[in-house]
């Protein structure tokens, strides 16, 4: 008959107290396996398996972690970190007093940086005394005021030649009218303003102005302006125009002026109907004409009545001042003959 074998076992305690020799328990709060140590007392007990080390097993691997075992991987290798180890027997050759070399080794360096061959075998330190290569046999001090150093660099970064351009000392500068040489180094070059411009420096720059803004769409005020060649505007308003020379008007000329003056002795109008009180709007009620003015003689003219509707004449004789000359309706009829004014 089928026969069960029971050992010791708990859930709470992680180690039993007491086990016969032989004896078997199991505790599920530490998954560890124990037997009581055959030929001992009640109080050897030794842990000889259970989940715990199973599980410490499995977790192997053969990365660097802490608190693992280490398994090696398919090439036999693993990753470890400072391993410390007690050699318990005997090593034979060299290694069993790891102090010197068995062969000397020579050290030593060539290229821009050179060092003579030092003999080394492990048993104390290695000194190489490096020269670096001379380059540039241009030493010192290089540039001053009145001098740049120039450098060449190889692909090294190390300097291969130095030397030094002489810089211009002095600045020329000229104008419409004059010259000067600035001395840089001595002397300070002045921005200084004429009439009407003003100069000013700021943080390194120069500033030039004149009393009002001269753009292209900017409103500009002068006292006295003198062209020489010809002046081209769509628009110039004066209080007061005067012109020493011939002035072309290719556009209309109007003048709002209250009185017109013309002193020319030679006038040449193209229209051939000039228009005389043409201000007027309403019912009319000015007379309207030519005048001659005669000097210390009474001016002569002939003007349109508009209160009588006629034509009159005024030579300014004191005896017949005004004449009445013609109206629309001398010229109401058609007449045919001789007009004679006859004979004084």
């Amino acid at each position: 008959m089928a026969q069960t074998i029971l050992i010791k076992r708990s859930t709470s305690t992680a180690t039993p107290s007491s086990l016969s020799n032989g004896e078997l328990a199991y505790s599920a709060a530490s998954n560890k396996l124990f037997v009581g140590r055959p030929g001992g007392g009640s109080g050897d007990i030794d842990a000889i398996g259970g989940k715990y080390y199973t599980d410490i097993i499995t977790g192997a691997t053969n990365a660097n972690t802490a608190s693992k075992l280490v398994l090696r991987d398919g090439s036999g290798n693993f990753i470890a970190g400072t391993i410390t180890a007690n050699l318990i027997g005997t090593v034979t050759g060299n290694a069993a007093s790891a102090t010197i070399l068995a062969t000397n080794r020579n050290f030593s360096a060539s290229g821009d940086l050179t060092a003579p061959s030092v003999a080394f075998n492990g048993s104390g330190a290695l000194n190489l005394v490096t020269t670096l290569a001379t380059v540039n046999s241009n030493v010192g001090q290089v540039g001053s005021a009145s001098s740049i150093p120039i450098i060449t660099v190889n692909a090294k970064g190390l300097v291969t030649a130095v030397s030094a351009a002489t810089v211009a000392g002095t600045l020329n500068i000229t104008g419409d009218s004059g010259s000067d040489g600035i001395a840089l180094l001595t002397e300070t070059l002045d921005f200084d303003g004429g009439t009407g411009v003003t100069t000013a420096v700021t943080n390194n720059k120069v500033t030039v102005s004149i009393g009002q803004a001269v753009a292209t769409n900017s409103n500009v005020t002068f006292n006295n302006v003198a062209v020489n060649g010809t002046l081209t505007s769509d628009d110039i308003t004066s209080s007061t125009m005067t012109a020493s020379g011939n002035v072309i008007v290719q556009g209309n000329l109007t003048v709002n002026g209250t009185t017109t003056t013309v002193n020319s002795n030679t006038v040449n109008i193209a229209d051939a109907i000039m228009t005389m009180n043409s201000d007027e709007t309403g019912t009319p009620s000015a007379n309207a004409g030519l005048e001659i003015e005669r000097g210390t003689s009474a001016n002569a003219s002939i003007l349109w009545n508009e209160s009588g509707n006629y034509w009159q004449v005024t030579d300014g004789a004191a005896a017949d001042v005004t004449s009445k000359l013609m109206t629309a309706g001398n010229f109401a009829a058609s007449f045919t003959g001789i007009l004679d004014g006859g004979t004084y």
